[in-house]
């Protein structure tokens, strides 16, 4: 006598049925998450081209399509880097205050006749004329050199730059080069080794362009890093563990159907057996050069076989658990939720979801001021705080951490010492110009950049991407700071206690992952990891501690405030500021 689920007592059918619906709606939200991780084409679905290249990094070869762009030489990163120091990772500073140029180029001369913002702007057109010069190809960069001659590409000229350095149409490129490289890095300078007085010594730190893409025997060229090694065994432990118990059981009440035997014994461990295959297959596509993405195009295929298992265990064993009353309830199930699931998909989950990336087409629009085609420097990718539709100016290419101004009035101490000041022509101080001290002058802004380890280290040896990203994350949480510190106390007060503070520049976007949590900033960890590390028992500053909120409220007084008036005087007399109980100013921060 064989058992089968129509034989179960109806509540153990009732407790299968649920869970049955559940793994059902599970498995679609597994579906919904392969759309927002892997399909970056916005389809509703991972298309071949997604999957082939997430696991083998490569794509189809189109010989209509332009080259890739070289990465940045070791001469342009120090060119273009963020701070004015004189260091390994950056020389910048060679073009505006560590100058040693000749007299009648030098930056501390002309900024003592003219404005400074308007020689910066002249100094930033060298940099675009230098990087310019460096990406032309080789024969008639060398000729410019030779020549001191180099005309940029038409158009590309910049609106500002020393006058010492034009030739008509053209640029003094080696008196540039001599000016700003040369006066340290040649024999009897500062820095003798590397030698750039030569254009040889130039060039070893100009790499030659990278050969053109060649696509191997099956059309396919690689163009990014697949998935790592790592991310790849952390998954395939998920999958195998849990969806094998999971499925495993789904296809035991399957094979406690009243379906032909032949059927339960191939529908059974069917969806656990495509599971395993998927999961080879992710395997053989990474490890596989050669014919990996052909092993690619085959997860579709075996993700779609383990969907179209389940779904056969799903309804297979509801419509025979039941008799006719009950498949018509199980049936108006489905329909309902099928209906309320496609609601819920158009109606508010895709207005929600992440749009696909589309590259941004204005990367190879020349620039009205002549500078290179924004392609190159982090500080480009600045969408928070530049318009698409703003024109770029000089200023917008500015080589400095990007910087979300208030033009607001600071309320209170610590909004006063994380509020970005402006230099007398409006723009952002750059960042290493700040002073990194308390008092009526200083400010802690450095501290989220330049002056924490883990910034500087990305700054010295992370990939553009890298810096890119990292410059965006501390902005925002120092924005989210500031949005804080701005906040009424009872509302600052609550969110330290609870340690979630909902920043009103949109949730917990942008900021560090480590303090974002469920939508909202982890206020009270930000303060502690950008904050207390120095003022802190035990720590450099622990005489000024902001390791609680007492400690932080002492610099959260309001500035100015003015004092109550006399109410028993006929004639009030003039408010006068109250005196704000003093504290001490943060001293200047030590450096390690």
């Amino acid at each position: 006598m064989s058992y089968t689920l129509r034989d179960l007592p109806l509540p153990v059918k009732v407790v299968v049925t649920v869970f049955l619906l559940a793994v059902g709606a599970g498995y679609s939200s597994a579906v919904l998450q392969l759309h927002i991780q892997d399909s970056k084409s916005g389809k509703p679905m991972p298309t071949p081209e997604d999957v082939v290249l997430k696991f083998t990094g490569k794509k189809k070869f189109d010989p209509n399509a332009p080259p890739p762009e070289a990465p940045a030489s070791r001469l342009e990163a120090l060119i273009v880097a963020q701070t004015e120091e004189i260091n390994g990772s950056t020389m910048a500073g060679a073009f505006t205050a560590h100058d040693r140029g000749p007299k009648h180029l030098k930056f501390s001369e002309h900024i003592k006749a003219r404005p400074e913002a308007e020689v910066r702007a002249e100094r930033k057109g060298e940099q675009r004329v230098l990087v310019q010069w460096i990406h032309t190809p080789d024969a008639e960069r060398r000729a410019a050199y030779e020549a001191d001659k180099f005309v940029p590409p038409a158009g590309k000229m910049p609106k500002a730059l020393t006058a010492g350095l034009k030739d008509g149409d053209a640029v003094k490129i080696k008196t540039l080069i001599d000016s700003r490289c040369v006066t340290c890095h040649s024999k009897g300078g500062e820095k003798e080794e590397p030698a750039l007085d030569t254009y040889v010594g130039l060039m070893k730190f100009v790499p030659p362009p990278p050969p053109p893409p060649q696509p191997d025997k099956y059309g396919y060229i690689k163009v990014e890093e697949p998935i790592s090694i790592s991310k790849l065994t952390q998954s395939t432990h998920a999958h195998l563990l849990s969806f094998a118990v999971l499925f495993s059981l789904t296809g035991l009440v399957f094979a406690l159907s009243s379906w032909p035997a032949w059927m339960r014994v191939i529908g059974g461990p069917w969806v656990v057996i495509m599971v395993f295959a998927d999961v080879s297959m992710w395997w053989l596509a990474r490890l596989c050069d050669e014919y990996g993405p052909f092993f690619a195009m085959a997860v579709i295929l075996t993700g779609f076989l383990a969907a179209v298992g389940l779904f056969g265990h799903i309804a297979g064993s509801l419509f025979t658990m039941y008799g006719l009353k009950g498949r018509a309830v199980i049936g108006l199930l489905f329909v309902l939720g099928a209906v309320a699931g496609g609601a819920f998909v158009t109606k508010l989950l895709v207005p929600a979801l992440p749009k696909p990336k589309v590259e941004d087409k204005q990367a190879a629009d020349p620039e009205p001021d002549g500078g290179k085609p924004e392609v190159k420097k982090p500080e480009d990718k600045k969408p928070e705080i530049k318009k698409p539709e703003d024109k770029k100016t000089e200023d917008k290419k500015e080589p400095v951490v990007p910087v979300v101004v208030t033009p607001k009035k600071p309320i209170n101490e610590i909004d006063r010492l994380l509020t970005w000041p402006l230099d007398p022509a409006g723009k952002p101080v750059p960042l290493a110009e700040l002073k990194f001290a308390g008092g009526e002058n200083g400010g802690m802004i450095r501290a989220f950049f330049d002056k924490e380890k883990k910034y500087a280290d990305a700054m010295k040896s992370g990939s553009p991407a890298e810096q890119d990203k990292l410059k965006a994350q501390r902005q925002s949480d120092l924005n989210a700071l500031v949005a804080w510190a701005r906040s009424p106390d009872a509302v600052r007060k609550s969110s330290y206690e609870s340690d979630t503070f909902e920043f009103p520049g949109g949730g917990d976007k942008g900021v560090t992952p480590d303090f974002a949590k469920d939508g909202k900033v982890k206020i009270k960890t930000l303060i502690d990891n950008r904050c207390a590390t120095c003022h802190a028992p035990g720590k450099k500053q622990e005489d000024y501690p902001l390791d609680s909120y007492k400690g932080f409220s002492a610099y959260l007084a309001a500035l100015d405030a003015p004092a109550p008036k006399d109410e028993k005087a006929e004639t009030p007399a003039p408010v006068e500021p109250k005196a704000v109980k003093p504290v001490d100013p943060i001293p200047p921060a030590k450096d390690d």
